[in-house]
């Protein structure tokens, strides 16, 4: 750790490549070990089976995980045809098995028709509230229940390799999407079943992947130089500098005079350019919405 550096009182945003095999929390978990720090947050959960991007917030930048809620996802996947689980991954029973004749003109028409879903039923393994309960806690202790469609959008999606058995494909996805249910949805598209058998999250909006660290990297020596700020992660939105004055009179719940176009999301610097919060302006008055 640099000189004068206090790992408690810094802030700002981690990206961490996670492992197959554990959770989006024990990512924290190890990480709180590693480092000493006991507040962190991640914004995205991943699959215990999924590797790839993971956003997390530091001490005061917990707060700000929010700005993230609505970033799009990218991932890569690979989907196994013929067979289906109770979990959509490869951690779950085999429920179904099907033959696989993929005619190549449904192959052909996969993309156009991917990129036209609107809807997906969600898997019953999900995090989705159901009666003030977890859907997977409901389908661990093998509940009745049934998820509505959600609605999504795929941006962006690309065939990669096809064999017999196997479908490797990219997409981009709005908030929401989760990639266990296109790929049902694509294997059904096929005439058969299937299962994600691998999926790695690439980019969180227009951080990806290949910036973040591997998770032993992090340690209370290095974690200051790993540290992330607002801009780093989120550089489409404005920010602006303000002195000391300003920012006390946001800190205290009121608005000052700030001139400019309307803007929901502003970050707020002080004269050193550290993050001090998020504010909206209206009207050419600046409003606090989040106080670090």
């Amino acid at each position: 750790m640099q000189p004068g550096m206090d790992n408690k009182a810094s802030n700002g945003f981690l990206l961490v490549d996670k492992p197959a095999g554990i959770t989006s929390f024990d990512v924290i978990r190890q990480l709180r070990k590693q480092t000493g720090i006991r507040t962190m947050g991640h914004a995205g959960t991943l699959d215990p089976f999924a590797t790839g991007l993971i956003v997390l917030g530091v001490n005061k930048y917990t707060r700000l995980l929010k700005l993230l809620d609505n970033a799009e996802k990218s991932y890569v996947a690979t989907l196994f045809l013929g067979s289906s689980t109770r979990t959509g991954d490869p951690e779950g029973e085999i429920t179904a098995t099907a033959p696989v004749n993929v005619d190549p003109d449904q192959m052909k028409a996969l993309t156009a028709a991917v990129l036209n879903l609107q809807e997906l039923q969600p898997p019953v393994f999900s995090a989705i509230q159901v009666d003030g309960k977890r859907a997977y806690a409901k389908a661990r202790a093998r509940e009745d229940f049934s998820l509505p469609p959600r609605p999504v959008k795929i941006h962006a999606f690309q065939l990669l390799e096809h064999t017999d058995n196997r479908i490797s494909y990219s997409c981009r996805v709005s908030k929401g999407t989760y990639i266990r249910s296109l790929s049902e949805w694509i294997a059904g598209f096929l005439g058969t079943v299937g299962y994600t058998e691998s999926l790695v999250r690439t980019a969180i909006g227009n951080v990806q992947l290949r910036q973040a660290e591997k998770l032993a990297q992090i340690t209370s020596d290095t974690i200051v130089l790993h540290l992330r700020s607002v801009g780093d992660i989120l550089p489409e939105l404005e920010s602006v500098t303000l002195p000391e004055a300003g920012l006390a009179e946001l800190r205290q719940g009121r608005r000052i005079i700030w001139q400019g176009s309307d803007n929901r999301l502003v970050v707020c610097l002080s004269e050193l350019l550290q993050c001090q919060g998020i504010g909206f302006r209206k009207d050419n008055y600046l409003y606090p919405k989040v106080n670090l």
